[in-house]
Order: structure tokens, then sequence, then C-alpha cells
């Protein structure tokens, strides 16, 4: 609890402040003047202000309790600081100069507006078409592969098919081969009888005539 000040005219500053202005409380008349009469005049007293301590901080410096500062009643139509005016119609209103009109600006924002509306509306029916696209080529796709297994199926058939007709080609010709060897060895063996036979006729046809010459010579 502050004490009263017992000198209410006089003013007290800060240690850092420079000129204090006191009054000083009058003296008592002297004898023989008269009452109601003071020759009280102020005086200026410049006080030496205070030395702090080393390492002390000035008043002004010193840490205290942070105090945000409050927001405001009435709302105001200047942006906050740190955030940016949007670009809807005020933010266009507010970037253009003062010389164009209020209309032409709207009517450039909503033209604006419209044309962002159009591209955007394009983008999606052009992702809507690519998706579409995407899932027909998928759709495509697994229809050429069940019918590429068809095929290969079909295809792995025929080969099996045609494999078991050359095995029998094979195994046909390979008896053939083996009758022919057959046939040509039994050819071989009935020649080689016939030329004993033939070889062993001329020999007795050769022994007769050299009988008979020499019987005739005789």
């Amino acid at each position: 609890m502050t004490t009263p000040n017992p000198f209410p005219s006089s003013t007290v500053r800060s240690a850092n402040a420079s000129p204090v202005v006191v009054r000083r409380r009058p003296k008592e008349p002297p004898k023989g003047s008269l009452p109601g009469s003071t020759n009280a005049s102020p005086v200026v007293v410049r006080r030496r202000p205070k030395e702090r301590q080393k390492g002390s901080l000035p008043i002004f410096s010193r840490p205290g309790v942070y105090r945000p500062n409050p927001k405001r009643a009435v709302a105001t139509t200047y942006p906050v600081k740190g955030k940016t005016r949007g670009k809807g119609a005020e933010g266009l209103l507010s970037c253009q100069s003062d010389g164009e009109d209020d209309t032409e600006l709207l009517n450039r924002s909503k033209a604006l507006r419209h044309e962002l509306c159009e591209d955007a509306q394009g983008i999606l029916d052009f992702w809507t078409d690519f998706t579409e696209r995407a899932s027909n080529f998928r759709q495509e796709m697994k229809d050429v592969r069940e019918d590429a297994d068809k095929d290969s199926e079909r295809v792995q058939g025929i080969v099996r098919e045609e494999l078991g007709k050359v095995d029998k080609i094979k195994k046909r010709l390979a008896a053939m081969y083996e009758e022919s060897d057959r046939k040509a060895i039994e050819y071989r063996q009935l020649s080689k009888a016939q030329d004993q036979q033939l070889h062993e006729a001329q020999v007795e046809y050769r022994e007769a005539r050299r009988a008979n010459r020499r019987a005739g010579l005789r």
C-alpha cells in the first residue's frame, strides 16, 4: 500500500528522468507582514539520477509478464497483419487502380471466375474420360489375354497332335527300314547262293569238256 503524497503539487518521475519540479513549503510570514501574503515561488530543482547497480537492467528493459494485445471490438476493413486478402471481388477492387469503374472490375471478376470454372470442368471431364479409357483398355487387355490363352491351348493341342503323327511316321519308317534291311540281307544271301551254284556248274562243265577232250585224243 502506497503512502499518500504530502505534497500534492509536486511531481515525482523515474530515476532516469532529469528535471523535477518541487514546491517548497511556504515559510512563516515575518512579523509585521500582512496576513495572506506569501513570498513562495516555484523553484526548479535538478536532481541527479540514482546510479543503478552494475548488471541490473533499466526499468523499461526489465522482463515482465506477457500481455497480448486485446482484439479490436469493432471489425475494421483493413486486413490483419500476416493474413493476405483473398482475390475475390474486393481483392480485385483493391488491386486495381482507383480510376477504373467498379462494375467493370466486377464483370472482369465474374468473367475470370467463369473461365476458372470452365477450366476446372474441362480438367474434370478429361480425367473422367481418361478413367473410362483406362477401364476400357484394361478390359481389352483382359480379353486379349483370355483369347491368347485360348489360342495357346489350341496351338498346344495342334502341336501335340502333329507330334503324335510324327512319332507314328517315325515308327513306320523305322519298320520299313528294318524290312528293307532284312530283304536286302535275304537278297544278298540268295544272290550268293546263286553265284555259288553258277560257279559249281561252270566248274563241272569245264571238267566235262576237259574229260571229253582227253577221251577224244586217245
